[in-house]
């Protein structure tokens, strides 16, 4: 399918950098351990390019600056200042600016735990993954109150009951407002790419051949690539970088070093670890969890 341009905000036009040196990009993100946990985002951009990723987590955010081109659902969306970010797990997607200032961004990474449990002392209690209607959204009193959480968040004095009381109050007025009509059907995925998906889980630390996994599946490497993808959101190749990333966070709240963490997670080296850990987060390991 061909990318089709969706508007959503204020795009700038006919702007041009400030002369002198380009501002760098800062990007910090940090955890809580609120419900079990969850990680949170902060970022301004100049330049920065995400390759093709899905999260465990649901992702919410708001777009503060600027404009972020996200490629997602088989279009192009343009998201512009003020515009809520909803994405459910699973969902492939890249992106990265949508102009030359860039943009800032605050993103939430709340565990699909976390959400049900949430909803079921609502009383929103349908089991499954809950799609969004819509990658970005306009939605000004769900984008104010994302900025308020973040506050709070921050801020040094609040207490874990503060922010959950917040949460329980917040997050079912946003699946509310921005969830999609319907409860996302479980997808039947053919034992043959189960069985390679466990095995990538079971054995990320290791080098893994493509060969060995098109026969574990008992299929051409094309096969394999095609249908893992198909079920999956992404290769086997991406679906490895994206488990280690995963087990990579785990790691550095345990207070591991940037450098140990990534020989534990099977990267060649730090600089690997970086490059990948940033490709999907948009933070460099060295920036998660700093203060």
């Amino acid at each position: 399918m061909a990318d089709t341009a969706i508007e959503c905000g204020e795009k700038a036009r006919g702007r041009s950098e400030p002369p002198g040196r380009p501002p760098r990009n800062r990007a910090v993100m940090k955890h809580s351990d609120v419900l079990g946990g969850l990680d949170y985002l902060t970022a301004d951009y100049h330049r920065q390019d995400f390759s093709k990723h899905v999260h465990n987590e649901y992702l919410i955010g708001l777009i503060e600056r600027g404009v972020h081109d996200v490629w997602c659902r088989g279009e192009v969306w343009h998201a512009g200042s003020g515009i809520v970010a909803t994405f459910a797990p699973g969902e492939p997607h890249f992106g990265g600016a949508g102009d030359d200032l860039g943009w800032s961004q605050k993103i939430f990474y709340m565990p699909e735990g976390l959400i049900r449990q949430v909803l079921e002392d609502s009383g929103q209690n349908e089991p499954g993954t809950i799609d969004f209607r819509s990658p970005f959204q306009e939605n000004a009193p769900v984008a104010h109150g994302l900025s308020a959480f973040w506050r709070l968040l921050e801020h040094g004095h609040s207490s874990a009951l503060e922010i959950e009381e917040y949460l329980i109050r917040f997050l079912p007025h946003v699946f509310a407002e921005a969830g999609g009509s319907r409860v996302a059907e479980p997808k039947f995925v053919p034992p043959r790419f189960r069985d390679v998906r466990d095995f990538i889980h079971a054995h990320f630390d290791e080098v893994l051949q493509l060969a060995a996994l098109a026969a574990l599946a008992g299929c051409s490497k094309a096969t394999l690539i095609d249908g893992f993808k198909a079920h999956f959101g992404l290769p086997p190749t991406r679906y490895l970088i994206q488990v280690r990333i995963d087990e990579a966070r785990r790691l550095l709240r345990r207070g591991q070093q940037v450098a140990e963490v990534a020989v534990a997670v099977g990267f060649a080296d730090q600089s690997h670890l970086t490059r990948h850990f940033k490709g999907v987060l948009g933070v460099t390991p060295a920036r998660y969890l700093s203060v």
